[in-house]
């Protein structure tokens, strides 16, 4: 028999994952609050007065944060349908993906529209605009829209799968990159991160080509779908090659090589952006230019996420009631912050005061509320923990079930 189609042994938890996992989630918050302050990124709320510190860090965390969130989501998707049965594997991602995305879309995305239709000089109130604006004549995912290119990614696993299979086989040999000791040979981490980072280039150079960045057909933007999509196939390819990225030895110095040649990258790229800003049709400032920009952007990515797991692998490895804490809030609080950073931002931006204490007291704000509205009304109910994706809530209420 294939070994694809062999089931997967149950490692043991690794924890450092989780808990890397619910630190992408919850660095969302911060990255809402600082794009409000930020002098290029356009968001629906701005502050009058903007630095271009807040638009440095936004791009540092766009960088890697969601290529992360779907690479480790690939990763799991591959080992789920593994383990599980078909209708399983599809009750369980209906849970975790499906239900939350049409409450989340009525409840939690409008706020969003709103407040840019406000600042467009519309009169009416929320709940006019929710039904007459919103609901009757353009339903959009707002800061959900990583779940519903979850929910099409997992149709386009189904579908295409032994597909990837075979090209999985391709370019990254389990003989070569498989087993316990592939992350010994030092290389053969480099290779892996090329071969992905080129990976990534190519699926996004070639629907750049043809489409722009913030172009929409239905919500869905089609240089954001395919990049992300590179990555959470790559996440798929990872399953018997976990120690060439998510296992395997480590210490401070691959730590601090990675660091600082993730810095490095991530400095060329934001200084070529500003030379072909993305959002410019390809070719901009010359093809050659757009490559290196989105190479520079993937393989970059690809680092910074080999540098956290690497991290979180050595100082966040360990399971407590903290870690369970945040692991078991972060779907919940990311899902329901983007109101609560918004209408606690449109009260904050209209204050005198600097910008840097408006940014601090947004961020603090942002933070404790949407985690007292978790801790205590989301959860302790299993009816908001089961709507909102907190995985595996069964509809009994007897617990939580495997990912």
């Amino acid at each position: 028999m294939s070994s694809t189609n062999t089931k997967p042994a149950k490692p043991g938890r690794q924890d450092y994952l989780d808990n890397l996992r619910s630190f992408a989630l919850l660095l969302g918050l911060a990255f809402h609050v600082a794009i409000v302050y930020a002098a290029v990124i356009i968001y629906p709320l701005r502050n009058q007065d903007r630095s271009i510190a807040f638009d440095v860090f936004g791009e540092w965390v766009h960088i890697f944060r969601m290529p992360l969130f779907f690479v480790l989501s690939g990763y799991f998707t591959e080992r789920t349908f593994l383990s599980k049965t078909l209708s399983e594997f599809l009750r369980l991602r209906g849970l975790r993906i499906i239900l939350p995305l049409i409450p989340g879309i009525i409840l939690f995305a409008p706020m969003q529209y709103y407040v840019n239709a406000l600042q467009e000089g519309y009169t009416g109130n929320y709940f006019r605009f929710l039904w007459e604006e919103f609901l009757l004549k353009n339903p959009a995912p707002s800061h959900l829209w990583f779940i519903l290119y979850l929910a099409m990614y997992t149709g386009v696993y189904l579908v295409t799968r032994p597909i990837f299979l075979r090209i999985r086989t391709w370019i990254l040999p389990i003989s070569r990159y498989g087993g316990e000791n592939a992350n010994e040979h030092p290389t053969r981490k480099w290779e892996f991160l090329l071969i992905v980072g080129i990976w990534s280039t190519i699926w996004t150079c070639c629907i750049n080509y043809f489409f722009l960045k913030d172009e929409k057909y239905f919500n869905i933007e089609p240089v954001q779908f395919f990049y992300d999509l590179s990555f959470f196939v790559s996440g798929t390819f990872l399953l018997g090659r976990e120690s060439i990225l998510l296992k395997g030895k480590t210490d401070a110095v691959d730590i601090s090589i990675l660091g600082l040649l993730a810095v490095a990258f991530f400095f060329v790229f934001f200084k070529i952006s500003e030379i072909d800003p993305y959002w410019s049709y390809f070719g901009y400032a010359g093809i050659g230019i757009r490559i290196l920009h989105i190479f520079l952007k993937c393989l970059g990515g690809w680092i910074w996420i080999s540098f956290f797991i690497r991290l979180f692998q050595i100082f966040f490895h360990e399971s407590n009631s903290l870690s369970k804490y945040l692991r078991e809030s972060s779907l919940p609080v990311y899902l329901i912050h983007h109101p609560i950073s918004l209408g606690i931002g449109f009260l904050v931006v209209e204050t005198g005061l600097s910008i840097w204490t408006k940014f601090f007291l947004h961020l603090f704000l942002v933070y404790t509320a949407t985690f007292g509205v978790y801790h205590f009304i989301i959860r302790g109910s299993n009816f908001w923990l089961t709507i909102l994706g907190n995985r595996g809530l069964s509809w009994t209420g007897k617990g939580k079930g495997a990912a």
